[in-house]
């Protein structure tokens, strides 16, 4: 019965939590604490750092040595480079002088072997003329040659001139080039120099003998046939000597 009745009471009475007595440290025991944990933590971990070579065998001094001598190195590299830049670039302009006067070298000889080619033509034909022991009677053509000169409607011209017989004064003359170009079913005459120029292009002044060397180009499209070389004096325009040169 007594556990009926104190059932009872238990399940219809007013009923409280239950309590339990526990010990509480003061807050800078516990604040404290915790920073001795941390320091012993960070001490720890220092001490880990500090010593990792011996553990990993890594050594911070041998790395900050080996830095040092990486950036040594490196700035030695740096400065070969640019040694060696600044001669490249010095050799380079070394190479681009050395062209240039290679290519005006060639120039020249090939300007002097031109020289040399004529020279020996000339000397031929003296040659030629003093062997004979006679020279023609007034003016003589000689080695009379047309060529292109490079472009499609460009020609150039060269020839021997002479002056035989009696010679009481040097002749002075013009030269002049009457140019027979088809253009189409059509066949045109051209003169060079244009007889309106005024200038002295073309001129001849010699007693014994002159080298006459001239070029002239026809109109674009045109097709040379054939070349009338003139020999005109001046004054008065009369036509001393002609020779044509038909091209094929």
């Amino acid at each position: 019965m007594r556990g009926l009745a104190r059932r009872l009471r238990t399940n219809f009475s007013i009923g409280s939590s239950r309590m339990a007595i526990r010990s509480q440290m003061a807050w800078y025991w516990r604040w404290l604490l915790n920073l001795l944990m941390m320091a012993t933590v960070a001490a720890v971990v220092w001490w880990l750092v500090q010593n990792s070579y011996r553990i990993t065998g890594f050594s911070v001094d041998e790395a900050r040595q080996q830095i040092h001598a990486l950036s040594e190195e490196n700035a030695r590299m740096k400065q070969d480079l640019n040694t060696l830049r600044t001669q490249v670039i010095e050799r380079d302009r070394q190479l681009q002088v050395e062209r240039a006067s290679q290519g005006e070298l060639a120039r020249s000889v090939a300007g002097l072997q031109e020289e040399n080619a004529s020279l020996k033509e000339d000397l031929g034909f003296l040659r030629k003329l003093m062997s004979s022991g006679a020279t023609v009677e007034g003016l003589a053509v000689s080695d009379l040659k047309l060529e292109r000169d490079g472009g499609a409607n460009l020609y150039r011209y060269r020839f021997l001139l002479t002056q035989g017989g009696q010679r009481k004064q040097d002749f002075r003359g013009k030269v002049q080039v009457l140019a027979r170009v088809a253009q189409g079913p059509n066949v045109n005459t051209y003169t060079f120099p244009d007889p309106a120029a005024v200038d002295a292009a073309g001129a001849v002044d010699f007693r014994f003998y002159q080298k006459v060397e001239g070029r002239f180009a026809i109109p674009e499209g045109g097709q040379l046939k054939s070349a009338e070389i003139r020999i005109l004096a001046v004054p008065g325009g009369q036509v001393k000597l002609s020779r044509t040169v038909n091209v094929q």
